[in-house]
């Protein structure tokens, strides 16, 4: 069911319900009221009675005459006196009708045994033939009988009003509730309309409409919550776009893992089977064995970096207080080789300081960004490693290291792409000098934990800078901790 309808049925019954008791309160209220004012004006019509039947036995009696057999024309003389049509009355004395108007009926020995019982004034009210009486009763003591007045009124007009009013009062409930249904559902449509839209939008980004969103018009809760909605499915929309660049990135790397593992494998597939299906002479038996060597080497560096780029990406390394100038020392011991086969000059600069993460990963990536340079640069270049620490006090950064060579450079294209994994700006010149392209994401992987920023300022033909900077809040964060 519709939430409109909810609301209609909900409001309709609470409509009727309170309506109904309130109508049904003020017409009992009134009822009462003029059943009250029948019953005053019957007991006073009752006095009348009494008091002219009384008066007339008391001359009976002066005269001295039968008050049992004046009473029937007692009876009649008083009652050619009274001026209400609704109004008859009987005379009982003892226990004798003496005087009727109507013929006695079991009502009108009800209240007379009633009023033998009590011997009080009392009052009955009874339906007789679709008409409703009222019964008033009054008793006086004459020698040793009891004479015993009773008259009767109609007091059908106070049930007649009581009737027309409920009929009226259903009418009107009616007409209100009919009203009151159109202009109820004319609301609650307009008020659902916006939570129509939303469902509606809703199934559309169920459907893969991503972008879809409500137009938010109302300041109040369901404007609200449309403007909750719209933020909740910019950040599905988002999330999704993430997972789909990953699922991207995943074939893409699978991709190139495969491209660039096939390479050395046919090589040294090739060589292999050479080698196992002729004899060949030793210097290019030294040849094909120098080629299978260098390719496995690239295999096994290969797979050590993709083991460190994965393991990085599940685990949480351990972090301790680093000395840069460790870090540096033990960054030259593995580069200074490959530096000097071919023929480089490395400056040095180094300030000291304290960093707080993995000394290994540290080394790891200043090493691959050393490599990085050595790869780009001419024989008998210069490469510059330094680290300096940054005084500015509104500087977000705490301490810098950067590599910069004067090689072929890049472009501003290959420069945001060069934390992919597997991606080489220069392919041919990449796998000649060993590369398979990642060392940079294992390098931006390694920033990552340690909460700091790689800048690459980079020109084509004029060398590149690689700068690693250590935020200031990540080292108070980590002493914290500490």
């Amino acid at each position: 069911m519709k939430f409109r309808y909810k609301v209609l049925i909900t409001n309709l019954i609470l409509l009727s319900v309170s309506l109904g008791l309130v109508g049904y309160l003020m017409i009992h209220k009134n009822f009462e009221l003029a059943k009250e004012t029948q019953i005053s004006n019957a007991v006073i019509q009752n006095n009348l009675v009494q008091s002219s039947v009384e008066y007339e036995v008391l001359q009976a009696l002066n005269r001295e005459e039968s008050v049992k057999g004046a009473l029937p024309d007692i009876g009649a003389q008083v009652s050619s006196g009274m001026r209400a049509e609704n109004v008859t009355f009987f005379i009982y004395y003892g226990d004798k009708l003496v005087y009727n108007e109507t013929e006695e009926n079991a009502n009108l020995k009800k209240v007379w045994e009633a009023q033998q019982e009590d011997g009080n004034k009392n009052y009955a009210i009874f339906e007789e033939d679709g008409h409703y009486y009222i019964y008033v009763t009054a008793a006086s003591k004459v020698g040793d009988e009891n004479l015993c007045m009773i008259s009767r009124s109609d007091v059908s007009d106070a049930y007649a009003l009581r009737d027309r009013e409920i009929r009226y009062f259903r009418l009107i409930l009616f007409i209100c509730l009919m009203i009151e249904s159109l202009l109820i559902y004319v609301i609650s449509r307009y008020l659902t309309r916006p939570l129509e839209q939303l469902n509606r939008v809703a199934e559309e980004i169920t459907d893969g409409s991503y972008e879809t969103r409500i137009t938010v018009k109302s300041q109040d809760e369901v404007g609200l919550l449309a403007e909750n909605f719209n933020r909740m499915a910019e950040a599905v929309s988002e999330k999704i776009g993430e997972l789909q660049g990953m699922v991207r990135k995943r074939d893409q790397f699978v991709a190139d893992f495969t491209h660039e593992i096939k390479t050395p494998m046919t090589s040294i597939i090739g060589y292999a089977d050479t080698m196992r299906s002729m004899e060949l002479p030793r210097e290019e038996q030294l040849l094909a064995l120098s080629y299978i060597f260098s390719e496995g080497r690239r295999l096994e560096r290969m797979s050590g970096k993709l083991f460190d780029l994965i393991y990085l990406r599940e685990h949480e390394m351990e972090k301790e207080a680093v000395q840069v100038e460790n870090v540096s020392s033990e960054v030259l011991k593995v580069v200074t080789p490959s530096f000097a086969a071919k023929g480089l000059v490395l400056k040095e600069n180094i300030e000291p300081a304290v960093l707080y993460g993995n000394k290994e990963l540290l080394v790891t990536a200043l090493v691959n960004l050393l490599d990085n340079a050595r790869k780009a640069s001419k024989e008998h270049g210069v490469i510059e490693f330094s680290g300096k620490r940054i005084q500015e006090e509104e500087n977000p950064f705490y301490y810098e290291l950067s590599v910069k060579d004067y090689g072929i450079g890049m472009t501003k294209e290959e420069t945001e792409r060069i934390c992919d994994e597997f991606y080489m700006a220069d392919k041919s010149r990449a796998r000649q000098e060993g590369g398979a392209g990642i060392g940079m994401s294992l390098v931006a992987l390694i920033l990552e934990h340690h909460q700091a920023e790689l800048i690459v300022e980079s020109e084509p033909k004029k060398g590149t800078k690689m700068r690693i900077c250590f935020r200031k809040e990540g080292q108070e964060n980590e002493k914290e901790q500490n």
